[in-house]
C-alpha cells in the first residue's frame, strides 16, 4: 500500500467527521451543537405520547430514520402534529442503523407509527425490484443511504411523500395534502441556483436523453410510484455509473431524482414558505410553513429551533 493510501486510510478518512465540524462550526460552535443535540435527545425520550390516525384514506408521511436521526424524526412528527392534528399517518423506514430501543422510543411517542426494518424492505425489493433484473438500482441502495429514499420508500405502490427529519413545521402543509389528493408530484425548491448533477443539463439531455428539473432539494419529495418506469431508470442509472464513475453518490442521486420528477411533471413548493436554511444565521418569518435546516443551519437547529416545538 502506498504512503498516500495509508495516510488516507489511517488518518484522513477516520478524522473526516471531526475536521468537517471544526472547519464549519469551530470548536465552540461544535460544542454548542453537541450540547443542544444531547438535550434534544433527552427531551425526545420524555415526549408525551400522541395519537395519530390509522385511516388509509388520509395522507401518509414517510421518513428515513436511524441512529443519528431518530430524535429529529420525533420532533418533525410532533411539529406536524401540532399543526395537523392527528389526521395523518406516519411510516418510518430504517436506514439500517435504527436500534431496537430507538424504535421503541418512537413507538412509545406515537404508537400508530409504522416502522419498517431493513430486512422487510429487502424482502419486498426481492419481489418487485429483483437484483438479477435491476442490478444497478440495487447496488445504489447498498452504496449510499441517499438512495434509500428513492428505492426503499418509493418502490411501494401508490403515491408517496418522503420528508427529511431535520425539518420543523410551523403551519399545516396544505400543499402536501393537495398533492396527495391529486396524486401530484412535488418537491422542495432549493435556493441555490446551481444543481449538482453529474454533468451540464444540456449534455445529459442531448447525449443520454436525461432531462432534469433544476434546484431540486430532497427535503420533501412526492410522486406517484406507480408511474415510475424502473426498466428505464435502471438503464439511466447504468449510463450514469458507467460514464461518470467519479461523480459520487450525491450527484448521481440528484440527477436520477430530478429526472424522475421531470418525467412526472413535478411542481416546486413555494421556497418562501417551505424554506431551506443553510447558514448559522437563519431568518425566520411568520409565513414559514416548514424550515429545513442544512449545513451550518444545524447549529441554530440543535441550539434553539427544536425548543420552539412543545412536546
Amino acid at each position: 500500500m502506498s504512503i498516500g493510501k495509508l495516510f488516507y486510510k489511517l488518518f484522513y478518512r477516520p478524522t473526516l467527521f471531526i475536521r468537517y465540524h471544526l472547519k464549519h462550526f469551530g470548536l465552540p460552535g461544535w460544542i454548542k451543537m453537541l450540547r443542544g443535540e444531547r438535550l434534544m435527545k433527552k427531551a425526545a425520550i420524555n415526549a408525551l405520547p400522541i395519537h395519530l390516525t390509522t385511516d388509509n384514506k388520509v395522507v401518509s408521511l414517510c421518513f428515513l430514520s436511524g441512529d443519528r436521526y431518530w430524535h429529529q424524526t420525533i420532533y418533525a412528527i410532533k411539529s406536524l402534529h401540532n399543526n395537523f392534528g392527528e389526521n395523518f399517518r406516519v411510516k418510518i423506514y430504517s436506514d439500517g442503523t435504527l436500534k431496537e430501543h430507538q424504535a421503541a422510543i418512537i413507538k412509545r411517542f406515537a404508537p400508530a407509527v409504522q416502522i419498517t426494518p431493513v430486512e422487510a424492505v429487502v424482502k419486498y425489493l426481492d419481489q418487485v425490484l429483483p437484483e438479477e433484473k435491476y442490478p444497478v438500482l440495487r447496488s445504489l441502495r447498498n452504496w449510499h443511504p441517499f438512495f434509500l429514499r428513492m428505492i426503499d420508500i418509493h418502490c411501494t405502490p401508490g403515491w408517496s411523500v418522503h420528508l427529511d427529519s431535520d425539518m420543523l413545521f410551523f403551519k399545516q402543509p396544505d400543499h402536501i395534502i393537495e398533492a396527495f389528493n391529486q396524486r401530484k408530484a412535488i418537491y422542495m425548491l432549493d435556493p441555490a441556483e446551481e444543481s449538482h448533477f453529474v454533468d451540464k443539463p444540456s449534455v445529459l439531455k442531448e447525449k443520454y436523453g436525461i432531462n432534469c428539473l433544476a434546484s431540486v432539494n430532497g427535503g420533501i419529495i412526492a410522486y406517484d410510484n406507480d408511474n415510475v418506469d424502473y426498466t428505464d431508470l435502471e438503464q439511466k442509472a447504468s449510463l450514469l455509473m458507467n460514464n461518470y464513475p467519479e461523480a459520487g453518490p450525491a450527484r448521481i442521486e440528484q440527477t436520477l431524482m430530478s429526472y424522475l420528477l421531470y418525467r412526472q411533471n413535478a411542481e416546486p413548493l413555494d421556497k418562501k414558505t417551505y424554506s431551506i436554511h443553510y447558514d448559522s444565521q437563519i431568518y425566520v418569518s411568520d409565513d414559514d410553513i416548514v424550515r429545513h435546516y442544512i449545513f451550518k443551519a444545524k447549529l441554530p437547529y440543535f441550539q434553539d429551533e427544536w425548543k420552539k416545538i412543545p412536546l
